[in-house]
């Protein structure tokens, strides 16, 4: 009797644990497009001469370098300016020449600024020189005549059909080897603001842009950081003259 009891009760096995819920995915509905990445700006030109002395060269001291049409030495503007164009105008191939012969004066510069400008040919030309003229026995006591000569630079180059972009020369740390005498720079930089406007020419005012403490020991020279700080503001001024912003994207 027993036995059959124990069957009726259907005790056959151990219990069946219960099936878990499954909850069903939620629609996410149509899926939103991402916008198109914004096409990068461009320049309005792709080849640039910077021609000066040593302070384009990128030296900290008078020193020979071979000259060679290339963006030059890492530590120099023209090859900073160079890497700047390159991360901004990333569908276009920017050219920076770097045209610095340390040592030059103006009268150097003139004899040999019009050759430079036949083998690169640039579309505009960044211009900085006078600070050995002004550290010259004789030709600092005529800074008129360094002036009349950086504007015959000037006037073969718009003559040409090319841009240029006349910058004043750097402050210099009094005290420093090898330092203008005091006035000397305040002077020739007022003179060539002058001459820019009537020969026209873009004035870039490194002096007032570029703070003396990135001037380095020699009184005369950026360091590495004020070569960085002036490659940033001769970008500033091509993009104020050259540069066209992407088209707005149109959303359909």
């Amino acid at each position: 009797m027993l036995l059959v009891l124990a069957a009726a009760c259907g005790s056959s096995g151990p219990p069946t644990a219960p099936s878990p819920i499954v909850t069903p995915p939620v629609d996410p509905g149509p899926s939103t497009p991402q916008p198109p990445t914004p096409p990068p700006p461009t320049l309005g030109i792709t080849k640039i001469l910077a021609f000066g002395d040593s302070m384009t060269a990128g030296t900290t001291s008078p020193a020979f370098v071979p000259f060679t049409l290339t963006a030059g030495r890492p530590e120099s503007y023209p090859f900073k300016l160079q890497t700047l164009a390159a991360a901004r105008y990333t569908g276009q191939t920017i050219e920076v020449f770097n045209a610095g012969v340390p040592g030059e004066t103006t009268v150097d510069g003139n004899a040999r600024f019009g050759g430079v400008l036949s083998e690169s040919k640039p579309q505009a030309v960044l211009l900085m020189e006078g600070a050995n003229d002004l550290n010259h026995p004789t030709l600092s006591l005529d800074i008129t005549s360094v002036t009349g000569r950086m504007e015959d630079m000037v006037r073969l180059a718009t003559g040409r059909g090319m841009q240029v972009f006349l910058a004043t020369i750097p402050p210099q740390r009094v005290g420093g080897r090898n330092a203008a005498a005091p006035g000397l720079v305040d002077k020739y930089n007022g003179q060539l603001k002058v001459m820019a406007g009537k020969k026209g020419a873009i004035v870039v005012d490194v002096n007032a842009l570029l703070p003396l403490s990135l001037i380095g020991q020699d009184g005369l020279h950026p360091t590495e950081s004020g070569y960085q700080k002036l490659a940033e503001i001769w970008l500033d001024a091509l993009k104020a003259k050259y540069e066209t912003a992407p088209a707005p994207t149109v959303r359909r």
